[in-house]
């Protein structure tokens, strides 16, 4: 009798455990995110990327382009239909192009093109529909159409543990602090010192993060 109540115990104990695992699957879809991208997606990232660091994941992105450039730090999380881009122009180059450090979140449909350099550092987290661009188009060429010129580059840091809400847009030449809050439809051109808010397009300083 007692064997048979010992059996019955650990039975419901399975239950209990298996009907908690369920809820976690069911309630935490980031748990599905990370088994798919862990499991069946890893060895294509390391072969995709220059470096691709434990724990990370890139899942389901619309576009990869000039992947080899690009490195991506441990713990990186940058959810689905990111696109990631380091044009042609700067292939040449043996250091990483775009460089997204450890612990870098980024929700969907981030667009990050870079032409020179783009840096984001550490512990960076990013909203939904966030773009980075290095670049800007011009018409030295003569030519009616944007496409058919050079554009110009010049180098894009964002510092480490800023935050960009969504639908944020840094442009070429922008150089963002550490510790930053920035704003929802925010334009970033420039340079923006440690622990500053910024709201607006073009985007200015109007407080601290540390009051």
């Amino acid at each position: 009798m007692a064997r048979m109540s010992r059996l019955t115990s650990a039975l419901r104990s399975s239950v209990r455990r298996l009907e908690h695992e369920a809820a976690i699957w069911r309630d935490e879809p980031l748990k599905r995110v990370a088994v798919r991208n862990y499991v069946l997606m890893r060895p294509i990232r390391k072969r995709q990327f220059m470096t691709f660091g434990r724990e990370s994941l890139v899942d389901r992105p619309m576009w990869l382009y000039g992947s080899k450039h690009i490195a991506v730090g441990d713990r990186v999380i940058i959810l689905r239909d990111a696109w990631l881009s380091v044009e042609r122009m700067a292939w040449h180059k043996t250091e990483p192009v775009l460089d997204i450090r450890d612990g870098v979140a980024i929700r969907i449909a981030c667009c990050i093109s870079a032409s020179d350099s783009i840096l984001i550092e550490e512990n960076v987290g990013m909203g939904a529909y966030v773009t980075v661009v290095d670049s800007r188009h011009t018409w030295s060429s003569g030519h009616p159409h944007p496409l058919f010129s050079p554009v110009e580059a010049s180098p894009v840091r964002i510092g480490p543990g800023t935050w960009l809400a969504d639908r944020v847009t840094i442009t070429a030449g922008a150089d963002i602090g550490e510790q930053c809050a920035i704003g929802s439809n925010s334009t970033v051109g420039g340079k923006v010192p440690d622990y500053s808010i910024v709201i607006g397009n073009p985007g200015r300083v109007v407080g601290s993060t540390r009051t």
